[in-house]
């Protein structure tokens, strides 16, 4: 594995939409390590990510870079692809919920997250 880096002790916290948006957002970016990956049950809504990134900029630093973040929305409507059928599902089976997820994570340890229509790819 020359010249990639290995992450260890990867860590995923998964927070439920109803804590996120009850919580101190400066509370929240304390809990995330530098190896910890946030997984939150619904697709956040675009002022929550714009409170989320300026309260990131408030705390980038030497040791902190800030983050990535991304949210996959469950498809809706009655003339679904097969391919919205099945990210529904993995949508429905990794959150118990239709509402979509969204990852957040440091960027020191999440390079990129690129989103298209049918996939949510993460490259550490």
């Amino acid at each position: 594995m020359t010249g990639k880096k290995s992450i260890h002790n990867l860590k995923i916290r998964f927070i439920p939409y109803e804590k996120f948006r009850g919580n101190n957002l400066g509370s929240f970016l304390e809990k995330m390590g530098s190896n910890t990956l946030i997984l939150i049950d619904a697709k956040l809504k675009p002022d929550e990510e714009a409170n989320l990134i300026k309260e990131t900029m408030k705390k980038v630093s030497g040791s902190f870079s800030g983050i990535e973040l991304n949210s996959l929305e469950a498809s809706s409507g009655e003339n679904l692809t097969h391919l919205d059928r099945m990210k529904n599902m993995v949508i429905e089976r990794l959150v118990g919920k239709k509402r979509g997820f969204t990852i957040i994570g440091p960027a020191k340890t999440v390079h990129q997250i690129r989103k298209n229509p049918e996939e949510l790819l993460l490259y550490m």
